[in-house]
């Protein structure tokens, strides 16, 4: 199996379908040839450049209506699934992103002494 065929898989699972673009973004992040083949080597570097691309999926539309032509896709799935990923390779959420998540952001303001 391709790399491109894994990440396109591992998105149809909440159905989303990626673009030749979206293919092309996460594995010029990960430093891989979308036709390489996915192995053992590659398979953290194609995962956290899966975890990092995934915010930008958050700012699409969750469903499409025209005509008789119907999508939509599992955000709550890809949210867990994307929470997972930012533990699993000890990757930091930046605030934009909590917020795309829909959790609290606490900040300590209390003066440092």
């Amino acid at each position: 199996m391709t790399v491109n065929d894994y990440i396109q898989q591992k998105f149809q699972t909440f159905g989303i379908q990626l673009s030749e673009a979206d293919l092309l973004d996460m594995c010029l992040t990960s430093k891989i040839n979308g036709e390489d083949e996915i192995n053992e080597d590659c398979h953290d570097r194609v995962s956290v450049a899966m975890a990092k691309f995934i915010p930008s999926l958050l700012l699409r539309a969750t469903s499409i209506n025209e005509s008789s032509f119907s999508m939509s896709w599992n955000i709550q799935g890809i949210k867990d699934y994307y929470l997972f990923l930012c533990k699993k390779y000890g990757i930091a959420l930046d605030d934009a992103t909590s917020v795309l998540l829909g959790l609290n952001i606490i900040k300590d303001i209390a003066p440092s002494s």
